[in-house]
């Protein structure tokens, strides 16, 4: 028993390792398979059969996507959708009261503190998927940076570095958000079986079914967020 679960952590480091490194899904699940039927062969554990799954993973010569093409494909358009999420929060409210959107220099910085964190993922993106308290640390700075943005928000016109209509912001940002939810899940749907991880001694199974309907979830979820903030609006107005 003590073997099998030192086996499983094994795997799932080895595939955390491979999805870093960008490796096409069935290429991962080649590998996996080659390695249990090794190890069932010879009856040793991963770990010494193979030594760290870290040190494994760098000594295979699989075929993956480019050096950070996730950047354009996932994080980009992320950030944009971000953006208009964050700009639609700001201008819902003012909206449904019937007043002007305004904005401080304070607000403004601590609105951007999540879109930084975000922009700078590729610098950290490894040790934060590693090392669980680097994300939680990371999903904080961005929450409390939400709630303080709404502390110092400017009452009055007086105090307001900007004053503008909420209404075609509101409506921007909608587009914004449906159009990247739509564009994404058509990329989902059209994407190659490759990414799936396959286990071609299970018939072909994929591993990546669950992925999918989670992928398709995340696509909307600016959207979805953002309907629960406007009820969340009306309500308290």
């Amino acid at each position: 028993m003590r073997q099998q679960t030192s086996d499983k952590k094994w795997f799932d480091e080895l595939t955390l390792e491979l999805r870093l490194r960008q490796v096409h899904g069935s290429a991962i699940g080649d590998t996996l398979a080659s390695v249990r039927e090794l190890l069932h062969d010879t009856g040793q554990s991963a770990e010494e059969a193979f030594g760290p799954a870290r040190e494994y993973a760098d000594s295979l010569d699989l075929p993956a996507d480019p050096d950070h093409d996730w950047l354009r494909r996932s994080l980009w358009p992320s950030l944009v959708g971000l953006l208009a999420f964050l700009l639609f929060n700001q201008a819902i409210i003012s909206l449904v009261r019937a007043e002007q959107m305004l904005v401080s220099p304070a607000q403004l910085a601590l609105l951007l503190v999540p879109v930084v964190l975000i922009a700078l993922l590729p610098l950290y993106i490894d040790a934060a998927v590693r090392h669980f308290w680097i994300l939680l640390v990371l999903v904080m700075m961005g929450s409390l940076s939400g709630a303080f943005s709404a502390v110092v928000a400017p009452r009055t016109t007086a105090e307001a570095w900007l004053a503008v209509d909420p209404l075609p912001w509101v409506i921007g940002s909608t587009f914004v958000m449906i159009a990247q939810a739509v564009l994404n899940t058509v990329r989902t749907v059209h994407s190659t079986s490759d990414d799936a991880i396959t286990d071609p001694l299970s018939a072909g199974r994929s591993t990546g079914t669950r992925a999918k309907v989670f992928l398709h979830l995340t696509n909307w979820l600016f959207p979805i967020l953002a309907l629960g903030v406007l009820g969340l609006a009306v309500a308290i107005n």
